[in-house]
């Protein structure tokens, strides 16, 4: 995938009514936003637009995997993803996002570029916190090297004296 052209969508030669298009998504179209996170993946986009005189209704749906490093161990971690979203595109006078679902465009524009749109439903979709899950008897499937490296690290909450002086001070703000 060289460039996002694929996600444009030319709409001013279409007849109303239901569209369908469909793309297949790896690891260069996160590169193209430069997006880092994603190690790899293998995702697959269904788009079913349906137009209207004045207003595009575009139902995503995005399944497939996505590979993470794991928040714990820093080891290759695969996420399934399966995206059903919605989204609005209306006909106005200029170019606004009048809500998270909802965008204006110019009357006169005459493609729509769903890659951005896409971009954002797979990486809103992601867990906030990306870890290896347990096994059916609670173990960790983390790598056990990593694991065991960071439990011998020890870690101390020495406070600095320099702020433990500054304590003492008081602040008298009654003068």
């Amino acid at each position: 995938m060289k460039d996002l052209k694929a996600f444009k969508i030319p709409f001013k030669g279409l007849n109303l009514g239901s569209h369908q298009f469909e793309w297949k998504i790896n690891k260069s179209f996160f590169e193209l936003f430069d997006n880092e996170d994603i190690l790899n993946c293998h995702l697959h986009v269904h788009l079913e637009m349906d137009k209207t005189e004045r207003m595009f209704t575009l139902d995503f749906k995005i399944t497939g995997d996505l590979e993470v490093e794991c928040d714990r161990c820093i080891d290759n971690l695969v996420i399934p993803t399966s995206i059903h979203e919605q989204y609005f595109i209306k006909l106005g006078h200029e170019r606004k996002e009048e809500s998270d679902e909802i965008l204006i465009i110019p009357e006169n524009d005459f493609e729509i570029d769903v890659s951005e749109i896409v971009h954002d439903f797979i990486i809103l979709s992601m867990p906030i916190k990306k870890v290896h899950g347990e096994d059916n008897k609670g173990n960790l499937l983390c790598d056990k090297e990593t694991l065991a490296i960071l439990n011998q690290t020890t870690y101390t909450n020495e406070v600095d004296p320099r702020w433990e002086a500054l304590k003492k001070l008081k602040i008298d703000n009654n003068n």
